[in-house]
């Protein structure tokens, strides 16, 4: 659906849902807390809510440590969920929900589902999809309260403005919201730094048992819980490791394989060259960019090294 005709859905309706998806990392709930901002400006009753707690790092953007975990009750005309690519991760939608789950998202792999999808693949972030939809809707400049949660998704999901999707636009509209007075030192700082003992010594771990494959251009990590037990680290904490294998000179594709507690892997995928590991992630009922991808198995470490292995081969190669 374009932007048009979500605009028109929005004006049509009174009460909304705002929700992201699960696990909510700094774009989804920043989105998310973004929409609400701009709904209520126009006028609408809005009732925001994440099944999963946010990011311990997005404890600095105002409005997102008050985001209920309760699905809402009531009647609503629509149900916003922001930055979701893959169905699983798509939260309860409210009992009383009598319009349809609007998709917000940027992805370029995306399974499809919601009642309506607006989707931008070509946009940096979710929240840069919550401002063209936001002018869309007439209103020419952002709201104050959404100022903080916008540019922490968009910094975290540029990776500081550093990815291949950063572009004009990205900048500004980030130095719209610096004007409106956010600090980017102190974005940066929760985002990226700030990091517990229990984590770095996760990193140590990582690093050591990090192994390259095919030829030197993939780092394969690998998170069991065994370990994240012996360093007292969580699951929070592995997030945004599998960049570290991609820093390597020469390596063209990181793959992280995570343990889970169920014995199933869950599958973190980034590219440094023009290997598409969306494609690689698509085909393991996963999604993601081209550059940033994920999935999961329902089996242990090795035996999902096995199937993504010849897949990242053929990304690589460029088939």
């Amino acid at each position: 659906m374009s932007r048009a005709e979500v605009a028109a859905l929005i004006r049509a309706g009174d009460r909304f849902a705002v929700t992201c998806h699960r696990r909510p990392d700094a774009d989804a709930i920043g989105s998310a807390v973004a929409l609400a901002v701009i709904l209520r400006e126009l006028g609408k009753d809005v009732a925001i809510y994440s099944v999963d707690p946010p990011p311990r790092m997005t404890g600095f953007v105002p409005g997102v440590a008050e985001v209920p975990r309760a699905i809402p009750s009531g009647a609503f005309d629509a149900c916003f969920v922001c930055d979701a690519a893959a169905e699983a991760l798509v939260p309860p939608r409210p009992p009383g929900l009598r319009g349809p789950v609007v998709m917000i998202d940027h992805h370029a792999a995306h399974d499809g589902f919601g009642d309506v999808v607006l989707r931008e693949p070509d946009a940096c972030a979710s929240g840069l999809v919550v401002v063209r939809l936001m002018r869309e809707l007439g209103i020419d400049r952002i709201p104050e309260a959404a100022a903080w949660p916008l540019y922490a998704a968009i910094v975290s999901d540029t990776g500081g403005f550093r990815y291949s999707s950063t572009d004009a636009e990205t900048h500004r509209v980030a130095a719209e919201l610096l004007e409106l007075g956010v600090e980017p030192w102190v974005a940066a700082s929760h985002l990226f730094e700030r990091w517990e003992p229990q984590r770095m010594r996760l990193l140590a771990d990582l690093l050591a048992g990090l192994t390259l494959d095919l030829d030197d251009r993939v780092a394969v990590l690998r998170v069991t819980q065994d370990a994240l037990a012996r360093v007292g680290a969580d699951a929070e904490m592995v997030e945004g490791m599998v960049n570290y294998g991609r820093m390597l000179e020469g390596v063209e594709v990181a793959v992280l394989l995570w343990e889970q507690p169920d014995g199933g892997t869950k599958i973190s995928l980034r590219a440094s060259g023009s290997a598409d590991v969306a494609a690689v992630a698509r085909a393991l009922h996963g999604g993601g960019h081209r550059a940033a991808a994920g999935a999961r198995t329902a089996v242990g470490l090795d035996a999902t090294y096995a199937e993504v292995r010849p897949l990242v081969a053929r990304a690589i190669e460029g088939e």
